[in-house]
C-alpha cells in the first residue's frame, strides 16, 4: 500500500501543483497561449499511464518501492526546474512527464497484479479494496498539498523575474 500511496502523492503533486508552473516563453514553444502547456502535459502524462497500465503481460515489477522513489525524484526534479529554470526546453519536460505517467501506471497495475498473484483467494477482495484506498488517499493528499504548492511556485517565479504563471 505504501508504494502506491507514495507514487500517487508524488504524481498528483506534479500534475496539480508543479505542472501548471512548468512554463517557457511562448516564442520558444509550439504554443500561442500559456494555458496550452498544462493541457499538453496532461495528455502526454495520460499516454504514459495508458501504455504502462497495458503492459502487465510484457513488463512486471515486484519491487514497487523503486519506481515509487523514482516518482519522488521526478517531483523533486520538476519542482527544482520550476524554481530555477534549468531544463533546456519544453520537450525535455514532456519526456519527464511521459516518464511520470509510465511510472505511475506501472506501480498501479503491478500493485494490483501482485495482490492477485500473492494473496489467498479468500483475502483477495479485502486486500484489493484496502489497497485502492492508497491511490485515492494519495490523490487527496496531493490535491491539498498542490493548492498551496502551485501558488508558492508561481509566487517564487514572479519574484525571480518569470511572470508566465500570472494572467496577462
Amino acid at each position: 500500500m505504501l508504494p502506491l500511496l507514495l507514487v500517487y502523492v508524488a504524481e498528483y503533486t506534479i500534475n496539480q501543483g508543479v505542472a501548471p508552473t512548468l512554463l517557457f516563453p511562448l516564442s520558444s514553444s509550439p504554443f500561442d497561449e500559456y494555458r496550452s502547456f498544462y493541457s499538453t502535459y496532461g495528455a502526454i502524462y495520460q499516454v504514459g499511464v495508458f501504455i504502462s497500465r497495458s503492459s502487465t503481460p510484457f513488463v512486471r515489477i515486484h519491487q514497487l518501492y523503486v519506481p515509487s522513489f523514482l516518482q519522488v525524484a521526478n517531483l523533486v526534479l520538476l519542482t527544482l526546474h520550476a524554481m530555477f529554470n534549468f531544463l533546456p526546453n519544453f520537450y525535455v519536460v514532456c519526456v519527464i512527464i511521459f516518464w511520470e505517467g509510465l511510472l505511475g501506471g506501472l506501480v498501479y497495475v503491478s500493485t494490483f497484479a501482485e495482490i492477485t498473484d500473492n494473496v489467498a483467494k479468500e483475502d483477495r477482495e479485502f486486500s484489493l479494496g484496502a489497497t485502492s484506498v492508497s491511490d485515492s488517499g494519495g490523490i487527496c493528499i496531493a490535491g491539498f498539498v498542490s493548492m498551496a504548492f502551485e501558488l508558492w511556485l508561481c509566487k517564487w517565479q514572479v519574484e525571480h523575474g518569470r511572470d508566465y504563471c500570472k494572467p496577462h
